[in-house]
């Protein structure tokens, strides 16, 4: 895989993940430990009207997979990653756009020495979704896994 910008990737997303597409989440910014996304509140809705849980979640779970899949295609990796493990909560009802926010603190050179070596590497990653107004709405901390099986 070749190296890709941001709206290349944007694209990855929505063609490869038809629910990304859906839920019109779109990635702003990333760089080696962080990643920014917006979605807008009316594909997102539940019954009340307010951010449905598992479009958070969903949502939150695509930019932890997008900050660590868009650093390693930066560096010619095409390793698949995968989420092992998650624990989300929702901290107060959301009724508008979603700003979401995925951190990690990533040693690049530590995790390209693994996978030259070819061996599996777990990342901790933090996200966070804040509504338009800058309230802290939802919380997810999660490991996903670069496997030592690249891809296509």
């Amino acid at each position: 895989m070749s190296n890709r910008d941001l709206a290349d990737f944007n694209q990855f997303l929505y063609q490869s993940i038809p629910l990304v597409r859906f839920m019109q989440l779109q990635l702003i910014s990333c760089n080696d430990n962080k990643l920014i996304a917006r979605a807008p509140a009316q594909p997102n809705l539940n019954d009340k009207q307010t951010i449905f849980g598992g479009s958070s979640s969903a949502l939150m779970t695509v930019c932890g997979w997008s900050l660590i899949k868009f650093n390693l295609e930066q560096r010619q990796f095409s390793n698949d990653v995968v989420i092992a493990n998650a624990q989300t909560r929702w901290r107060s009802a959301q009724k508008d756009e979603l700003l979401i926010t995925a951190e990690a603190d990533i040693s690049w050179p530590a995790i390209s020495e693994k996978l030259n070596q070819k061996q599996k590497t777990k990342i901790n990653v933090h996200t966070k979704v804040d509504s338009a107004y800058h309230k802290r709405c939802t919380v997810m901390t999660a490991d996903f896994v670069i496997l030592n099986n690249p891809s296509g």
